[in-house]
């Protein structure tokens, strides 16, 4: 075999194991892609529920205690960073206009549903 065939098989070889890397990533990529998204979709649906359920337990007290304001504080910022809707900044408004008690045993408290 000579020298000039070796080097064109070679060639044809490496750009074949090259085509066949990009591929692999391309695939690997848009992999990733798609389960980033089903997570996204995820983690809404999670901060989306959480959320509306401590505000519905929230709205139904008179006066909430601070530890409660504090939690409902952190799955509002986690709703709000999901990028939804408007309802929940309405029903976070309405939630800080609760009367909070301040140093309050929270064992006192029934604990959400």
């Amino acid at each position: 075999m000579s020298l000039i065939h070796m080097t064109t098989v070679l060639n044809a070889f490496l750009t074949a194991c090259g085509a066949g890397m990009v591929t692999f990533l391309v695939f690997l990529i848009k992999w990733t892609v798609k389960k980033m998204n089903a997570d996204d979709l995820t983690m809404k649906a999670v901060a989306h529920d959480a959320y509306f359920r401590q505000c519905r337990y929230l709205l139904a007290k008179d006066e909430i205690t601070e530890e409660e304001l504090e939690n409902h504080n952190y799955l509002y910022k986690a709703y709000k960073s999901q990028g939804l809707n408007g309802t929940g900044d309405r029903l976070h408004q309405i939630v800080l206009e609760k009367q909070v008690l301040v140093n309050v045993d929270p064992a006192l408290f029934n604990k959400l549903p």
